[in-house]
């Protein structure tokens, strides 16, 4: 799966566990009074500002402070018996603003309109901040306990994602076909012998394909959780979701916009190919090179190598077998069965060099390197190299 496909699933598992931890811990709160806890902190910090802002910015006397304080406390108790307490702005300055205006002369009533806002808008930003980041941390606890139940793994889901089992699964069924079609048809036991070897790893190679089931969600079968990786990657799931659904969003949205810019800049991976230079298949039934290489693939072979100055024009009838690919080096180990005798003899370098031509376009990649392996050159050297 292409690696934004993989983000963008990835992130909509955790909006999923994050809405679903969220209203959990919503709950939760509710029940154990902690919204009530931090609707108090609040008014513990407004009633505090309001008594400074009264003292120091309008210079009300003791019993002009103790009327508009009352009144205050009067409207949050009001609020705080409901089940999630919470006081508007807007009505808490009016009910201030009100109070304070009934004791005092109408230019200290505007002059503490002025100043009042800016010192509750402190009392906000911090019981926000403190509020945010307990429940921040409530619903990461919950999410981690909701992928560690339901096998949320977010290492394990990443794997899967990015597993190639169904390219390798419709790959080793045409290489299935391909091998019992030549097995068929050849004549020589030596190289029939050869063949049902081969057939017999891609047959166990399917087998265990088809014997892997998924590792996420809550039925996946063999799960070990006593595994470090499998723990780590469910408390990263929590700790994901503990950043909360909104902001996970904002990512989907940002991945879904490169998603649409990157399928307006088509990228053609045949560019500079002809029908002619991809074999039919893996396994080479025509001969395997001619001198109608491409000049582009040609000449970015070349490039590396230099060093080497072979022609790319070998030909005969041989088969590449047990292919190896590593990604990470972006090398090929492989073994080469003869068929026939070739039109000429051949130096070792260039069959690695045509063989590499030929395999790149399978792999989407120019590869760095074809290695024969010693046995399988050993095979060949009496007959299809020469002594050079």
């Amino acid at each position: 799966m292409d690696y934004l496909d993989t983000a963008i699933v990835l992130t909509l598992v955790i909006i999923t566990v994050a809405e679903f931890s969220a209203l959990t811990t919503d709950k939760l709160m509710s029940m154990i009074g902690s919204r009530t806890r931090g609707y108090d902190y609040w008014c513990e910090c407004v009633v505090e500002e309001v008594r400074l802002s009264l003292i120091h910015d309008v210079d009300f006397t003791a019993a002009q402070s103790a009327h508009v304080l009352e009144k205050l406390n009067t409207l949050m108790a009001y609020e705080r018996e409901k089940a999630k307490p919470y006081l508007n702005r807007s009505v808490l300055l009016n009910n201030i603003l009100s109070s304070a205006s009934k004791v005092s002369a109408p230019k200290k009533a505007d002059k503490l309109a002025q100043v009042l806002p800016d010192r509750i808008a402190k009392c906000d930003h911090s019981a926000t901040s403190r509020f945010r980041l307990r429940t921040g941390v409530k619903v990461a606890c919950v999410a981690t306990i909701v992928a560690l139940a339901l096998n949320i793994s977010s290492l394990s889901l990443i794997n899967e994602l990015e597993s190639t089992d169904a390219e390798d699964m419709t790959l080793l069924q045409s290489q299935i076909e391909s091998l019992n079609t030549r097995l068929e048809a050849e004549d020589d036991p030596t190289n029939a012998g050869a063949i049902m070897i081969e057939l017999r790893s891609r047959l166990n190679q399917r087998s265990d394909l088809e014997s892997k089931t998924f590792s996420v969600g809550p039925i996946a079968p063999g799960i070990n959780r006593i595994s470090i990786e499998w723990v780590f990657g469910c408390v990263l799931t929590g700790f994901l979701a503990g950043l909360g659904a909104p902001f996970w969003r904002q990512q989907l949205s940002r991945l879904m916009t490169l998603k649409d810019l990157k399928e307006q800049v088509p990228v053609d991976k045949t560019a500079g190919l002809n029908d002619s230079e991809v074999p039919e298949n893996q396994w080479g039934d025509a001969s395997v090179g001619d001198a109608s290489l491409n000049e582009s693939a040609i000449k970015d072979s070349a490039i590396k190598d230099s060093v080497i100055n072979v022609p790319s024009g070998v030909t005969g009838k041989f088969i590449p077998t047990n292919i190896n690919w590593d990604p990470l080096s972006n090398q090929i180990d492989l073994d080469v069965i003869a068929q026939g005798k070739p039109e000429r003899v051949y130096t070792p370098e260039e069959l690695v060099h045509t063989l590499r031509l030929r395999l790149a376009p399978q792999y989407n990649a120019n590869l760095a390197a074809v290695n024969i392996r010693p046995e399988s050159l050993k095979k060949l050297a009496p007959s299809f190299f020469s002594s050079n």
